[in-house]
């Protein structure tokens, strides 16, 4: 029958790591947390790598849940700004097909007034 593995609190080997930098030995905190000082040198070296982010056991759930929620907002942003896209590219294919009167300093005439103006002047 295989028995459970054991489960440490984040708490308890944060502490042990800190008696063991503060210059206690392996086996006097072994002793005092009651672990083996295996599993100790197992922590040490993941606490030696990775310092205060070491141990995140549970706590790293709530970061998937983040990362979640993260990615459907980038997702929501991307299907906006493609859509921005589409509508751009709509608007100027249509000023390709149907560019606007090109108006120089006066001399073409954009309304009938204007017309009217420059026939006025050459009289």
């Amino acid at each position: 029958m295989l028995m459970p593995r054991q489960q440490y609190s984040r708490e308890l080997k944060v502490a042990t790591m800190r008696e063991i930098d503060s210059g206690k030995s392996m086996a006097e905190v072994a002793r005092m947390f009651q672990v083996s000082p295996k599993r100790l040198e197992t922590w040490k070296s993941e606490w030696r790598a990775k310092g205060e982010l070491a141990f995140p056991g549970q706590g790293t759930r709530p970061q998937a849940r983040v990362d979640a929620e993260r990615i459907a907002l980038l997702e929501r942003k991307i299907g906006q700004q493609t859509m921005e896209i589409e509508f751009l590219k709509k608007a100027f294919r249509r000023f390709r097909e149907h560019p606007p009167a090109v108006v120089s300093n006066g001399n073409a005439g954009s309304t009938s007034k204007s017309k009217k103006r420059s026939k006025q002047d050459q009289r």
